[in-house]
């Protein structure tokens, strides 16, 4: 009897092509949990995805936070005895093999906690792969195949950051356990971030994210508690996140409106991390 794989995709105020992203891989999973974030839900989308094939809708009719939903759907699919999970945000396209390939990968070694493909914006992608497959030090939620085993013994996602880094602090456990992640290079996931834009300037492309103010208080507060928590023990790596941390500030500077309010939403994540405030703020 093969090893059982359910799905869990995090809504926040979707729109309807939630569905035509979430009929690319249900079919490739056992069950698909679909958890819904929103504080006001859109009826008419909900009702269309409760007539899905295997969806089980689970609402708390607030936001909860992406930790807490990826928990709630890892710990009940280890209750009903599923070996994988599969992490999909809501704005993801998922390849027809996302799930029969990551398993293959599972399936040949004992010490994988998380098979991921290669991501991709609208614009393409700036990844140049080596090799078919490859460990790598991070991946990003969406499309991820996760061990619940590995879950289970690295104790889950930290649900003090509630939003942004969880998916690399979950890496940093899955290290520190000694599990491997590895993402396929010809597995390509179509993540389409509405907001997220390319310009050209000198030739050159730059990609501003234009995340709403809210975003930034998540961001800087828990890159701060990521650094904290792991600067001596993965320095490297946190240099890393911290270059692209910083480029982001350069580019909302230069490129993205409502920067009186985001630079508002930076300095109130320094201030909170400075005086500990954890979980959710807005």
């Amino acid at each position: 009897m093969g090893k059982k794989v359910c799905g869990v995709v995090i809504l926040y105020n979707p729109n309807y092509e939630v569905i035509e992203n979430i009929n690319t891989y249900l079919n490739q999973v056992d069950l698909l949990y679909v958890i819904d974030n929103s504080e006001n839900v859109n009826c008419e989308i909900v009702n269309k995805i409760k007539y899905l094939d295997k969806v089980k809708y689970i609402s708390f009719n607030k936001n909860l936070g992406i930790a807490k939903a990826l928990n709630i759907a890892a710990e009940t699919a280890i209750e009903n005895g599923y070996h994988y999970l599969l992490t999909m945000d809501q704005d993801s396209k998922a390849p027809l093999n996302l799930v029969s390939a990551c398993v293959s990968i599972f399936e040949g070694s004992n010490n994988v906690g998380l098979v991921t493909p290669l991501h991709a914006h609208k614009y393409g992608t700036h990844i140049k792969p080596i090799g078919k497959t490859e460990k790598v030090t991070i991946a990003m939620t969406s499309g991820n195949l996760i061990s619940l085993d590995a879950y289970k013994k690295v104790g889950g996602f930290d649900e003090d950051y509630f939003l942004d880094y969880i998916d690399i602090e979950y890496c940093f456990k899955l290290h520190l356990h000694h599990y491997d992640v590895i993402r396929i290079n010809d597995l390509v996931l179509a993540h389409n971030e509405a907001a997220f834009t390319e310009i050209s300037i000198f030739n050159k492309k730059v990609h501003p994210h234009n995340h709403k103010p809210f975003r930034w208080y998540y961001k800087t507060r828990n890159i701060l508690l990521l650094r904290k928590k792991y600067k001596n023990i993965f320095p490297e790596l946190l240099r890393d996140e911290f270059k692209t941390y910083y480029w982001m500030i350069i580019r909302l500077i230069l490129f993205e409106k409502y920067k009186v309010q985001k630079m508002r939403m930076i300095l109130l994540g320094w201030w909170d991390y400075l005086n500990n405030r954890k979980g959710k703020k807005f």
